[in-house]
């Protein structure tokens, strides 16, 4: 006896919120047999764990909670297949499709949460046929419609040194983007003292709010990163520099009261090799669908 899961999704094997999802459950028997029923069940489940110490007893607190995303049931799918109230020998197919919500998280996993989807084929009795296939969701962002997300955005960063006047950065890029899009960075610098840098970070930066009903907890990664250091030291220079976007998981723009809160920003870093970095950050979107810039 076997039993396979195919589904059909796109090339990157992903479904989006709001898609229809598609596939088929091939179940191939050597002799007959009996079953009550099989079914299919589609599950999407959040669930995150974390611990905090604590000053008194018990000296550790546990931060806990399970969220079921997505629930259907599709009963007795090979009925009709049934001679005598066995299943035949050979090879039976059961096409399926269901929709996905519109809110529906992305799939993730850390070492905190998880959010995963899965169809499992089910036999009663149990112990005859158990089939579980997972299958990967994205959040549907598309950002096209927004003005403010096509045009450059344009930010400013100050610091001052005690003997060495004032230093300026100017910041032009691109606030939403898809993975795999190029970003360009436009870098003006004022450096009235001339004050030397070594170079310049763009770091892309994941930010994780996990929240449940007791509490909440805070991480941040990095996910991308590129650099600058031709400088001229002259008062005034432009730097120009691009980074491809990898491949992450959109921003959860969609999701209402996400267990896994998923948000992005550049960090902006000048490296000076005798004064204190100079560290901002400028919050981006990541989107599924790749954005139509207006001109740089």
């Amino acid at each position: 006896m076997a039993c396979t899961i195919t589904f059909n999704s796109d090339s990157t094997g992903s479904f989006y919120a709001g898609d229809i999802v598609t596939g088929t459950v091939i179940l191939e028997l050597k002799n007959d047999q009996k079953y009550q029923s099989i079914d299919l069940k589609v599950k999407g489940i959040c669930k995150a764990q974390w611990t905090r110490p604590m000053p008194t007893i018990p000296y550790i607190k546990n931060y806990s909670e399970k969220q079921n995303l997505l629930s259907i049931t599709m009963h007795d799918i090979f009925r009709e297949f049934y001679v005598d109230g066995a299943l035949p020998a050979g090879i039976h197919q059961y096409p399926f499709y269901f929709s996905l919500p519109a809110d529906l998280p992305s799939t993730f996993e850390s070492s905190i949460a998880k959010v995963n989807y899965t169809v499992t084929i089910k036999s009663k009795p149990a112990y005859k046929l158990r089939k579980v296939a997972s299958f990967t969701v994205l959040g549907n962002i598309n950002l096209n419609h927004d003005e403010k997300c096509l045009e450059p955005s344009f930010s400013e960063f100050h610091k001052k040194f005690r003997n060495s006047g004032k230093f300026t950065l100017c910041v032009k890029t691109y606030k939403a983007f898809a993975p795999k899009q190029v970003i360009p960075f436009e870098i003006t610098i004022v450096n009235e003292k001339k004050v030397k840098i070594r170079k310049i970070n763009v770091i892309l930066m994941q930010k994780i709010r996990y929240e449940v009903e007791s509490g909440y907890a805070e991480e941040e990664k990095e996910m991308g990163r590129t650099d600058y250091k031709k400088f001229s030291l002259n008062i005034a220079e432009l730097c120009f520099f691009n980074m491809e976007i990898p491949q992450v998981i959109p921003s959860s723009l969609n999701v209402v009261d996400p267990m896994v809160d998923i948000s992005y920003a550049f960090r902006i870093q000048v490296i000076f090799p005798f004064h204190f970095t100079l560290q901002e950050d400028i919050p981006v979107t990541v989107t599924t669908a790749p954005v139509i810039h207006y001109e740089f």
